[in-house]
């Protein structure tokens, strides 16, 4: 499931696309765009570079990376806890957090299926589509 959102935080001067690529991320977006405490977020944001597991150099892209109205940025890895497992993601994920410019992100933070409420994201999503009626006209 691929899609966007308009959105409009504080940190944006006008109301942007934020695009999403799976149905977690859209219920984390949707959880995450109800907040109060939200400044701004970037999709997919500039790819970190870190050492694999066998020493070689390579990159990994955050899903998203959100900055709180206190100004923490952190960024986010969303993926299915299955792949999660089989992956060995968490192993990687501590060596990509390590190598994380602070500049870049203050934390580095796992979301997975067995972390988001389905049934409150979609709520969240309904919210959503009542309180900005007017972002779906921006977009057209």
């Amino acid at each position: 499931m691929r899609g966007a959102l308009v959105v409009k935080l504080p940190g944006f001067p006008r109301p942007r696309i934020i695009q999403f690529e799976s149905a977690l991320e859209y219920a984390f977006l949707c959880l995450t765009l109800v907040r109060t405490d939200i400044h701004h977020i970037w999709d997919q944001p500039t790819a970190v570079r870190y050492a694999d597991a066998d020493g070689r150099p390579t990159t990994h892209v955050f899903d998203f990376l959100v900055t709180t109205t206190g100004g923490e940025p952190t960024a986010v890895a969303i993926k299915p806890m299955q792949r999660v497992i089989q992956q060995n993601f968490v192993s990687e994920l501590e060596r990509i957090a390590v190598a994380t410019p602070k500049q870049f992100a203050d934390r580095v933070m796992l979301i997975t299926d067995q972390h988001l409420d389905r049934r409150a994201a979609a709520e969240a999503a309904r919210q959503l589509a009542r309180s900005r009626p007017s972002l779906t006209e921006v977009a057209a």
